[in-house]
This record gives structure tokens, sequence and C-alpha cells, in this order.
């Protein structure tokens, strides 16, 4: 009898080598995946940062609210990577939040000699004028340097953003800025010393909050 045999089936040995070199593979292509996002993940810096806010701060001319963001130590911040989230609950119950995120500004006060309706500030900027060559008030708001949310605006030991506080006068006392960040807040009833504003500083390409804190209105 001519007896023929199937050679075309793999062998039970064969299979199982096959089997674990697939899973190899597969690992292998999803640690290597793995490995590039965490590379290409951003790390947050590291800085440390004091918040402070003002019912009512004397500025020589008037006393309005206003708020102060000071960098004490830490790596040199980037403005334009920063957003700004604020939490405020008024004496009613009502939460207000606010944000700024890039660069944003407001406008003076047409009853002001020189912080006027035609005249355009950052909600927050750096206070150093010798770094910044001018003050940070402008014709148009196209921008500049010293202005939160600017390329150029680093923000480093030492530093601190202030909002426009200096520029307002007693003819209208109040603070556009604050008036920016706390939108509807009546600041002369809601925001008395004593209240707590949250605050939370997100550094946006990677994420991560670089300050988390509340801060209680002096």
């Amino acid at each position: 009898m001519d007896m023929r045999t199937n050679d075309d089936g793999v062998s039970p040995v064969v299979g199982v080598m096959l089997m674990l070199a697939v899973t190899v593979m597969i690992a292998a292509i999803v640690s290597a995946a793995a490995g590039g996002l965490s590379e290409s993940e951003k790390k947050a810096p590291s800085a440390i940062l004091g918040v402070r806010f003002f019912s009512e701060k004397d500025y020589g001319s008037c006393a309005i609210p206003s708020m102060t963001i000071r960098h004490v130590s830490g790596n040199v911040l980037s403005t334009k990577d920063l957003q700004l989230v604020l939490y405020y609950r008024t004496p009613s119950g009502v939460i207000i939040r606010g944000n700024i995120s890039g660069q944003n500004t407001v406008t003076g006060d047409d009853d002001w000699s020189v912080f006027t309706g035609g005249k355009y500030c950052g909600v927050l900027f750096i206070s150093d004028e010798n770094r910044f060559d001018t003050d940070a008030l402008q014709d148009s708001a196209k921008g500049h340097a010293s202005w939160f949310g600017n390329p150029s605006a680093t923000f480093g030991p030492g530093d601190m953003l202030v909002t426009p506080a200096r520029y307002c006068e007693s003819a209208d006392p109040h603070n556009p800025s604050m008036e920016y960040l706390f939108p509807q807040v009546n600041f002369k009833e809601d925001f008395k010393a004593g209240g707590t504003v949250s605050v939370r500083i997100l550094h946006v390409p990677s994420g991560q909050l670089i300050y988390d804190r509340d801060v209680v209105i002096e």
C-alpha cells in the first residue's frame, strides 16, 4: 500500500515558538510607544509664588481693590504658558469664576488724566519699568513686553505681576483689571477683607498646576 504523509501542518513546537515571537514583538512595540510618550510629555516648571488680594489698598491717589503675584524662587516662567483660574464666593453665596490665559487687556477711565479710556494695559503686567523700558500703558491693544501672556513676559525670581492699580485715580476709584478677573462682583459690598479666593495657576503645556491655594483677602 502506498502510504502518504501530510507535511503541510505546523508542529506544536513550531507553533508555540511563533506565538512567543509574536508576543515578544508586540511587547517591544508597546514598550517603545510608551517610552516615546513619556519622552514627549512636558515637565511642569517648579516655582514658589506668593499671591495677595487687597480689598482696599492705598495707592496714594485712591484706595482700590488689587492683586499681586510675586515670584519668590524657582524656575523662570513664561507667562504665555500660564493660565490663572480664580474662584470666589460672595457673602451672598454666589460663586464667581475668573480666568485669564494669553495676552488680555483692559482700558482706563475717561475721568482719569493718564489711564484714560483710550489707553490699554495688560490685565496683569510685570512691574519692572527698567527692564521693559517704558510703562505698561499703551495706545493700542496690540501688546507690550511686560503684559501677562506676551511671549516676552518671562516671570522670574524677584518679579511681581500686578494690576494697573497705580494708574487709577480718585475721580472714579475702581480697578478695571479686578473687574475683569472677578466679573459681576460689587467690590464695595462683596469683596471684603477676610474673604477667601481659591487660586489655581496652570502650566498649560504640561497640564499641571504650579500653584493651588486659598488666599485670604487683606
